[in-house]
């Protein structure tokens, strides 16, 4: 009986294996890796943010480093605006000892030849100032008349503003033609001169017989604020006395808050010192004077 293993086919399927198997190569355990072991990945060119720190101008050219140079430059020129411009605003409220040394400070600047002696004659004192930093609310237009109401005692006041459009403003704010008397460029001297002596000497004549002067007198005494600017104010009382006239207070508003295209203010402007001038000729001319910061 045949082996029921052994198939009849004539095929030889028994045989024994004559090629060894060969040892698997290393080349696949070292794909990526130099003759010193390095990998590729540690061979990798290091990304820009890797050296960023190291030298952080590197990659800039010439011109991007001075562009770069000059916008911190800006940058901190706008700083230093700003903060003027804070500062500027700040003296609105200022203690009357800072706005008497700032006064101080523009006096000793455009006199820098005289003795603190002489000095001390020009120089507005810190009791000639009364503080407004009790006023809450912004200090604009539309608070002006309430600001007035609130710091004002005397009969009349007298308001200093930098330009002549500001005038008109303030004005406008006040009541107008009704309560203010505009005194600026777009007026004739004579005729402002003329104007203020009616108003103030007026109010200053104790016989008011005349009917028609009685009428004047009344419509005259409604007039609290007297609006103007320091040179057209210096130039007025070079041509008259009204002013110092009688024994009434009188109260000077600085425009302080305001600040025009240029961020300058009245306090801080190119005619500030022409201010500081007047406003000694009427502390020294005047009693009863006092000045505030708006």
């Amino acid at each position: 009986m045949s082996n029921p293993d052994e198939l009849e086919d004539g095929l030889l399927y028994d045989y024994e294996e004559t090629v060894e198997d060969a040892p698997a190569s290393d080349e696949g355990s070292t794909a990526g890796f130099d003759a010193e072991g390095e990998s590729a990945s540690e061979r990798k060119r290091p990304l820009e943010s890797d050296t960023a720190e190291a030298v952080p101008e590197a990659g800039l050219s010439k011109r991007q480093k001075k562009l770069q140079k000059k916008g911190s430059l800006l940058s901190k020129k706008r700083e230093q605006i700003q903060y003027e411009i804070a500062k500027r605003k700040s003296l609105a409220s200022a203690t009357p000892e800072e706005v008497s040394e700032y006064f101080a400070t523009v006096i000793r600047g455009k006199n820098p030849d005289l003795s603190a002696l002489e000095l001390e004659g020009l120089y507005l004192k810190k009791n000639e100032f009364l503080s407004s930093a009790g006023f809450t609310h912004d200090r604009d237009l539309d608070h002006f008349q309430e600001f007035m109401t609130q710091f004002s005692r005397a009969p009349r006041a007298l308001i200093l503003c930098m330009s002549n459009m500001r005038v008109a403003d303030v004005t406008r704010a006040l009541g107008g033609s009704k309560t203010c008397l505009k005194l600026f460029a777009k007026n004739k001297l004579e005729d402002d001169v003329a104007r203020v002596e009616e108003v103030l000497l007026s109010a200053n004549t104790k016989n008011n017989s005349n009917k028609k002067n009685k009428k004047l007198k009344k419509k005259n005494d409604l007039l609290k604020f007297l609006v103007t600017t320091p040179t057209r104010l210096s130039k007025i009382l070079e041509s008259t006395e009204a002013l110092f006239q009688g024994k009434d207070k009188l109260d000077i508003i600085l425009d302080a808050s305001f600040l025009d295209a240029k961020d300058q203010s009245v306090l801080t402007f190119e005619n500030n010192y022409i201010m500081c001038q007047t406003l000694r000729t009427v502390l020294d001319k005047k009693s009863s004077v006092k000045i505030l910061s708006y």
